[in-house]
């Protein structure tokens, strides 16, 4: 990331209190900070065409004590306001129950494009988004796919360049809803 989009994003951070649910923590890393960060255990993502990347932390260093105060990797991260969200696989084998548990979801049906309008379940999928752990779903018959949210943005882009789109439905307005 550029330090002018790390500047922005700081500007209305909150507090990351989410468990860390897969391979590590994206971070928001300036140049002057890069140091310390590798010195906790953070690693660099290159971009794959050569133009940047990003910082992100293993998950296990998230929660060692770098100060003998007793102030945890995760509370530093914190304060520098460096947590994006979740960076990797989502680990579904020990953080299932978490997952099972997330509500608030942004939802998309999705269908296939030659699809006819009968329902048909190897055309049709449900596309779940949870913004603020940064997650994202792709349900598709066959249970529920977890992916951090910029897989999650690949795999849309993949799904709508193969011929899904997205489900519209009209919403049934209530009595106070329809007055004008």
């Amino acid at each position: 990331m550029k330090s002018r989009e790390i500047k922005k994003f700081r500007k209305t951070y909150t507090k990351y209190t989410y468990d860390c649910i897969s391979e590590g923590y994206k971070l928001a890393v300036l140049f002057d900070e890069k140091d310390e960060v590798k010195r906790y255990g953070g690693r660099w993502h290159p971009y794959p065409n050569d133009d940047g990347g990003y910082w992100w932390m293993p998950a296990k260093h998230i929660n060692d004590v770098i100060h003998s105060n007793g102030t945890l990797l995760r509370q530093w991260l914190n304060e520098n306001e460096m947590i994006m969200g979740q960076y990797g696989k989502i680990n579904t084998k020990t953080h299932q129950h978490i997952l099972d548990n997330l509500e608030d979801a942004d939802e998309y049906e999705l269908q296939h494009k030659d699809s006819t309008t009968e329902f048909r379940p190897e055309n049709t999928g449900t596309f779940h988004v949870w913004e603020t752990i940064g997650v994202a779903g792709w349900n598709h018959g066959a249970g529920m796919e977890y992916m951090t949210l910029d897989n999650g943005r690949a795999m849309w882009d993949d799904l709508m360049k193969s011929g899904y789109r997205r489900i519209i439905r009209e919403k049934t307005l209530t009595t106070e809803e329809n007055t004008v």
